[in-house]
């Protein structure tokens, strides 16, 4: 749940509760029913709150098998180690600060203790060398990740765009093909008429039986589904 939405819903809820609280001071009698609502209330918050965690976890479960959530959850790795070996390192040279201070404002050291001095020294430029280097390392794994998943983001939006150009130009395709048939219907329909104007006119100028007859079988012909 975000932050400005448990914010939101505790305002509300404070808002309802002094509400309430206070009528049940002002109307004693109704205090029964009062509480039984706040109960009531109380009981939809905690709800909602279960249904809504619930739901959060569910998706982030679902999130964390994805390409994307597999390569989120490495980047979020690399930063946590990064985050601990950059501290770690700078401990580390602050202790060589001060163990090189003591070093050099101490003009004379029993050789005991000045060895045993410079190999701490040693050990810990040992270490900061090899956090150094786990850090560049970290460093290149983050740089490569980040890189990943803008390809990873970039070819699901390119499916996405893909999937809707293909249904335009299905749309497209039907709408060809609509107008098409539409086209020989209106041909068709073209075709008929002067068929029937052609029999109409012969029609009027035919005399014999027999002719009327033949006229009145094409039109029979041409009207036949």
């Amino acid at each position: 749940m975000r932050s400005i939405d448990v914010i939101r819903l505790a305002l509300i809820g404070g808002v309802v509760l002094l509400s309430l609280l206070f009528l049940i001071r002002v109307l004693p009698v109704v205090r029964f029913l009062l509480i039984i609502i706040l109960v009531v209330l109380l009981a939809m918050v905690l709800v909602y709150f279960f249904t809504n965690t619930l739901k959060e976890k569910k998706a982030q479960k679902a999130y964390e098998g994805t390409t994307a959530g597999q390569i989120t959850g490495k980047i979020t790795d690399c930063e946590g180690q990064l985050s601990r070996l950059k501290e770690e390192r700078a401990n580390i040279e602050k202790s060589l600060r001060d163990l090189k201070q003591k070093l050099r404002g101490a003009a004379k050291l029993n050789a005991g203790i000045k060895s045993q001095t410079e190999h701490l020294v040693q050990g810990f430029e040992q270490e900061l060398q090899l956090r150094n280097t786990k850090i560049v390392f970290y460093e290149q794994c983050l740089q490569k990740l980040n890189t990943l998943l803008k390809q990873h983001e970039l070819l699901t939006a390119l499916e996405e765009k893909k999937a809707e150009l293909d249904k335009y130009r299905e749309k497209h395709y039907d709408e060809l093909a609509k107008m098409e048939n539409l086209r020989w219907e209106v041909e068709r329909e073209t075709v008929s008429l002067e068929t029937i104007q052609d029999l109409s006119t012969r029609m009027q100028r035919s005399e014999q039986l027999d002719d009327v007859l033949h006229l009145q079988k094409e039109l029979e012909k041409m009207l036949a589904p």
